[in-house]
């Protein structure tokens, strides 16, 4: 591709964020006398849009002790997750880097709701490599890891499908930007990811994995006009 849109997950594509979501969420599940497997949760919960995230966890308590998510813990899983998030976010080392070596013309999508999205892009200091191309799955109908999202934002850019990159850390990520027909990178350069090859992201049907940002310039340097002089340094 020549002139991709590239089209970026947040939470562990861009900021350090999503193993301080699953710390909050399991210390929930623990007080909770729940245990469960870590890759499973992370490939069955990580990137769902809020309200398919909020049911699915409400089913897992009602399965597991004989109660639903009630509407205070969740709001209390939102408010500490968040409060952490602002108090600890980080962006993904070598992320700035790549932003500022790229050409290519990039946008965010997010299942992080509105204003909270925005607002995490600043926090961080990567919302100016982005500008108003900063999607959430408040915009769309259905979210992650139904493909409305992903289609929205290529169709907002101006894009195609076909001439999509879209870097993603989750399954479930991966499955939506697959269902809109685009291109699908994964990435496992964030602190939640142990196993760095991928497999479940590749299972899911990304075309291509990558562990760092520096990986992913040279890879785009290599097969695409998206980098400056052909080259993330």
């Amino acid at each position: 591709m020549d002139d991709p849109l590239l089209i970026f997950d947040c939470d562990g594509v861009l900021i350090d964020s999503e193993a301080i979501y699953l710390e909050v969420e399991f210390d929930f599940l623990r007080s909770k006398d729940i245990e469960v497997e870590r890759d499973w949760y992370a490939g069955e919960f990580m990137a769902l849009a809020q309200d398919k995230w909020r049911a699915k966890l409400s089913d897992l308590l009602l399965e597991r002790t004989g109660t639903p998510l009630t509407d205070d813990d969740y709001t209390a899983l939102k408010s500490i997750s968040r409060r952490r998030v602002l108090e600890e976010v980080r962006p993904i080392e070598g992320i700035d880097t790549l932003l500022k070596a790229m050409t290519a013309r990039r946008c965010v999508a997010s299942s992080t709701q509105m204003p909270f999205l925005p607002l995490k892009l600043e926090q961080a200091e990567l919302a100016r490599f982005f500008g108003d191309g900063v999607y959430s799955g408040d915009m769309v109908e259905n979210g992650k890891p139904a493909p409305d999202l992903f289609a929205f934002a290529a169709e907002k850019m101006g894009y195609a499908p076909e001439a999509c990159i879209t870097v993603e850390d989750s399954a479930n990520g991966v499955r939506g930007a697959k269902a809109a027909g685009q291109f699908v990178i994964g990435f496992t350069g964030g602190g939640h990811w142990t196993d760095k090859s991928g497999a479940p992201l590749t299972a899911a049907g990304a075309d291509h994995v990558v562990a760092s940002h520096a990986e992913l310039g040279d890879w785009l340097a290599a097969n695409t006009g998206a980098m400056a002089n052909n080259s993330a340094a």
